[in-house]
């Protein structure tokens, strides 16, 4: 049988789209901000998570550093006081090590760390500015509420305006919408185009992007099967109450299972562990399968001896292959983010934040990452800046 495989990294890709059209250091126009009197608790410096150069692993090149706070702002610009901050355990990895999508690193020297969060807007540059009072709903004003991609492990950062997402407070919540759920929305609806009645699995269906993933499924009328690792998930997942079937691989054999539960082979699979699980869900396709994936946290560089670590390479590029270019994506997750946003603000689609531990200051967020890659989380990973 001949399967086709729509495989495309957007944990990678979905961040790097929005970083690189919000990356700039950019400045701050103190005449611009002193139109607005909250302005005046901008601080002369902030602190930010910054990496001297590539390394090993994350904990090895994150460094505390103060960075002075410039004076002007690009007009297009916007000045962020960070609340909370995602946790990703690819991005971070490999950004880290300037590994696939950030092999720039290498060649650069004390670049920024992080990637989605929510905060507060402090200051604009002059067109943001001018766009205030030309009655767009979705103009940015200082004191504005605000979900960003770029530079997220900082207490301040920049964006472009137009990559920012208006939102009604800077709430935990809000930060795994920004790349997880729209990852998850672009990848089921758009690129896999899901059908009403397909058999679905969702592989780490409690995880951070599973989660929202689980939920897409279902609300698509899908027949959803997640597979996670506790009974703890197990419980979770009925709460959501959106997989028809759960598998815990801990206590459950995977194969035994979708035999049993999909004898005609799964429709689609949205794979974020890698390994012996994604060769499982490549010999479990239907003959027009399609494989999203997004991850493969069983082969990131801390799980170098994990068992589950096999080589799919091979079985993976005997399938057709469809790969999305930036620009394919870019248009692709336009809709998506009105549409994350309603479900979730109708009640329709529920963001998970793991608290067990909290995470607080930008001296926790090594521990954080490790938390995230331990496979012990539920839902988005979170560390509170400030």
């Amino acid at each position: 049988m001949r399967h086709r495989s729509l495989l495309s990294f957007l944990f990678i890709t979905s961040e790097t789209l929005a970083f690189t059209a919000s990356s700039s250091t950019g400045n701050i126009d103190m005449n611009i901000a002193s139109t607005s009197s909250s302005t005046s608790s901008v601080p002369t410096t902030f602190r930010a998570l910054v990496a001297k150069s590539a390394g090993k692993s994350f904990a090895d090149v994150a460094t505390i550093t103060n960075i002075a706070v410039p004076s002007s702002l690009e007009k297009d610009e916007v000045l962020i006081r960070v609340k909370y901050a995602g946790v990703n355990g690819g991005c971070e990895t490999f950004r880290a090590r300037g590994e696939h999508a950030f092999q720039g690193n290498k060649d650069i020297k004390d670049f920024r760390l992080g990637a989605e969060g929510v905060g507060y807007v402090v200051a604009v540059g002059s067109e943001v500015m001018q766009q205030q009072g030309d009655g767009d709903g979705d103009g940015i004003s200082v004191g504005d509420a605000v979900c960003f991609v770029g530079s997220a492990f900082s207490e301040y950062t920049t964006s472009k305006a137009k990559m920012l997402w208006k939102i009604p407070d800077a709430k935990p919540e809000y930060v795994g919408l920004r790349i997880s759920a729209l990852t998850a929305c672009a990848m089921l609806e758009q690129t896999g185009k899901i059908q009403t009645g397909e058999t679905i699995l969702i592989t780490a269906a409690a995880g951070g992007a599973g989660h929202f993933a689980a939920q897409l499924a279902k609300l698509a009328g899908c027949k959803v099967i997640g597979t996670c690792g506790s009974n703890e998930k197990v419980q979770i997942l009925k709460e959501l109450g959106c997989c028809d079937h759960i598998i815990n691989y801990k206590e459950q054999d995977i194969q035994t299972e979708l035999t049993r539960i999909a004898p005609n082979g799964l429709d689609v699979v949205f794979e974020g562990v890698g390994g012996e699980i994604l060769q499982i869900a490549l010999d479990n396709l239907s003959p027009e399968g399609r494989i999203l994936q997004v991850g493969y946290i069983s082969e990131y560089p801390h799980n170098n001896s994990n068992e589950d670590d096999t080589d799919t390479d091979t079985e993976i590029t005997s399938k057709k292959k469809e790969r999305l270019n930036a620009s394919e994506y870019y248009k692709l997750i336009a809709g998506c983010k009105d549409r994350v946003l309603d479900l979730y603000a109708k009640g329709k689609l529920k963001s998970l934040v793991d608290d067990t531990p909290k995470f607080v200051g930008l001296e926790s967020v090594s521990d954080a990452l490790e938390h995230m890659l331990s496979g012990k989380t539920t839902g988005k990973v979170v560390v509170e800046i400030q």
